[in-house]
């Protein structure tokens, strides 16, 4: 129970990665409040699995791309909690998209989601954070370094996020926060099923992350509540990739069967 007597705060946490870190926080001794746009079935789901761990959850339902949203939020958050210790922004979509075709909703969109967002959630948090050596643990993706075809709207708002990051890390440990992140590959949370080329990428994980598979939500929240604890004081202003290994280096056979066929030899 090494987060016993902390609370947490979870953005995006009906579903995906943000569902399993408010769970993953919560079995390690956290009272969570989550935060979710729409379904309300989902939140209490999530809600009462926490709650029968024996601890504390409440869901608050808010868009905090809205100017006053992450305003709005704290101080309905103040309403049933006096402390707040971890904060976790896990709201996110992962749109794919051309460049060619790229249209400004949806390039505007990634990066209100996925930076603006995240910085205004983190200003509203930074007052109650600051009380007790708070921890921000930020999911990014290994899109912000890496191309890959289609990915440009979110890479290009991670990258941002990345470097918000930096700055926040640099900024904030004087307060006694510690900001680090996590870039996450491909992450089974039914995206791919959205994907028409969804399947493919499935094959090709599959094949990338042998032993390993592909990441499910319960993989990534672990990483985020190591960076939520004291075990990983030292860690400051940092990236922990978790990708499965799928960023190490191009899959070589694959590229000389495209290259040459498929009954061309190494």
């Amino acid at each position: 129970m090494k987060l016993q007597g902390q609370v947490a705060l979870v953005t995006g946490a009906s579903r995906g990665i943000g569902a399993a870190a408010a769970r993953q926080l919560a079995s390690d001794g956290a009272d969570v409040a989550l935060v979710y746009k729409e379904r309300d079935d989902l939140a209490a789901a999530v809600v009462a699995d926490i709650e029968a761990m024996g601890r504390k959850a409440v869901a608050f339902q808010a868009d905090l791309t809205e100017r006053r949203g992450a305003k709005q939020l704290m101080a309905a958050f103040g309403e049933h909690f006096d402390r707040l210790d971890v904060l976790v922004p896990a709201a996110g979509h992962a749109e794919i998209m051309p460049l060619e075709e790229m249209t400004a909703e949806l390039w505007q969109s990634s990066f209100s989601v996925h930076l603006d967002a995240v910085l205004t959630t983190c200003q509203a948090s930074h007052p109650l954070l600051k009380e007790n050596g708070g921890r921000i643990v930020l999911l990014s993706t290994v899109g912000a370094s890496a191309a890959f075809t289609g990915f440009a709207a979110v890479g290009a708002a991670k990258a941002g996020l990345e470097s918000l990051k930096r700055y926040m890390a640099s900024e904030w440990i004087k307060d006694g926060i510690r900001v680090n992140a996590i870039a996450c590959g491909t992450v089974d949370t039914g995206i791919l099923e959205r994907w028409e080329i969804g399947p493919r990428v499935r094959r090709f994980l599959e094949r990338k992350t042998v032993g390993v598979g592909i990441a499910q939500p319960e993989d990534v929240a672990p990483i985020i509540s190591f960076l939520a604890c004291d075990e990983s004081r030292y860690i400051v202003g940092h990236t922990l990739v978790a990708d499965g290994g799928v960023t190490l280096g191009i899959d070589f056979e694959q590229w000389v069967h495209q290259a040459y066929g498929e009954d061309a030899k190494l």
